[in-house]
Formats: structure tokens, C-alpha cells, sequence
């Protein structure tokens, strides 16, 4: 019997010993050995389709070099809050800006990205950020109502939109990734040209916050 105990505690102290060599060893510059058993441990189908999207998106898009930015200039807060969560004091101020920004004229894009071609016109734009993001926390990017923004420059189309960070796992939105937040609630995007990739950048005018989207992800909160 002693043996048998002996045996098992050796078994169990070689595995765990090897769990934690096993998160040291990296496979490729972003999974370690550890990561790639618990992938194929709790992955769905679903996990599976965005880890092939991002993992293509990362072969066509290699992350140029950094270059030094010139000094940055203050930037004007276009994006949209629930006032609900807001102080009396904020609240006053953002009903000041919706009031001023004439929501009314906005015009609801005919043709905008889905749910995709936000989270891959994202991961782009983030530099691949967010790719760690979709991949290790279970996060996915949803999209709510787009505008039309009259800004495009020379692109063919933009258009401004709120979006939101779906969990896979829980079967819930969230308000930011775990750790540091990079992500903001809303951005611009655009096409350079007719049926071409969607493009994201920072948000240039002022929507409306999108109750819809978050209640549209909060189902699964009532079922709960």
C-alpha cells in the first residue's frame, strides 16, 4: 500500500512539475505549452473558427517596426457614455454634448461592417493587442447600429459605431479585457475603396450610446 502511495505521489508531483515547466515553454512568440493544452482542453467550435481568423490575420498582417510619434496632441472625446452610471455633475455635461451634437441628423449606415469585420479591422489597428485578447481571455468584438459619417476623406465609405466585448465562455458581454484597457467603446470605420477590408480608427463624431447592443448580450444575464 505504501508503495501504491508512494508511486501516485511521485506521479503527481512529476505532473505538476511538468504544468509548471509546461507555461516556460513557448510554442511561437504568444502560446507557451501550457496555453496550447488548455486550448485543446476547452475550446468550442466557436473558439476554434476566431483562433484560424486571427491566426491568418497575423500570417497577412506582420507588425511593422515602431517609430517615434511626435508629441501628442489633445484629442476631442467623441465617444458615447450610459449616463446612467454617470455623476450628476457628468451626467449634466454629457446631456449638454448630446443636446449640442443634434443626434437627430444622423443618418443609420445602409451598408456597414459585421461583427468580423470589426474584430479583424481591430485586431489590425490595435497591432494585434487584441489578438491576445480573442485568444486567451475568450473575447470576442460585437458590433451595434453604425452612422454614416459625411467625414471619409478619400476613402469610399465610413461609417461610426459602438461595439462591445462578448465573452465565449461566460456567454456575456463585459466592459473591458482583464488587465490593461486599450480598447475603446466606439470607432470609425471605413473602406478605401467599393467591397474592399474594413478599416478601423479613432472615432471623429458624435453617436448616440448604444442600449440596444449591450441589452441585446444581457439576455443570457437574465437566464442566468
Amino acid at each position: 500500500m505504501k508503495q501504491a502511495f508512494k508511486i501516485i505521489g511521485t506521479t503527481l508531483g512529476i505532473l505538476v512539475l511538468f504544468l509548471i515547466a509546461s507555461n516556460f515553454i513557448q510554442i511561437n512568440e504568444r502560446e507557451t505549452l501550457l496555453y496550447k493544452i488548455q486550448q485543446y482542453a476547452t475550446y468550442g467550435k466557436e473558439d476554434w473558427k476566431n483562433y484560424e481568423t486571427n491566426q491568418k490575420i497575423l500570417a497577412d498582417n506582420p507588425v511593422a517596426s515602431s517609430q517615434t510619434s511626435a508629441a501628442a496632441v489633445p484629442v476631442k472625446d467623441f465617444h458615447p457614455y450610459n449616463i446612467d452610471l454617470l455623476t450628476e455633475s457628468a451626467k449634466k455635461e454629457e446631456l449638454e454634448k448630446i443636446e449640442n451634437a443634434h443626434f437627430e441628423k444622423l443618418v443609420p449606415a445602409k451598408k456597414g461592417p459585421d461583427d468580423e469585420d470589426a474584430q479583424i479591422a481591430l485586431i489590425k489597428f490595435t497591432q494585434r493587442r487584441l489578438t491576445d485578447v480573442i485568444i486567451n481571455q475568450k473575447l470576442s468584438i460585437k458590433i451595434g447600429k453604425c452612422y454614416e459619417n459625411p467625414d471619409k476623406g478619400e476613402n469610399y465609405s465610413c461609417v461610426s459605431c459602438m461595439i462591445l466585448l462578448y465573452n465565449r465562455e461566460k456567454k456575456d458581454w463585459q466592459e473591458a479585457p482583464d488587465g490593461e484597457n486599450f480598447l475603446d467603446n466606439s470607432y470609425d470605420f471605413y473602406q478605401t475603396s467599393e467591397g474592399g477590408d474594413w478599416e478601423a480608427k479613432e472615432l471623429s463624431m458624435f453617436i448616440p450610446y448604444d442600449n440596444a447592443l449591450f441589452k441585446k448580450y444581457e439576455k443570457s444575464r437574465q437566464v442566468n
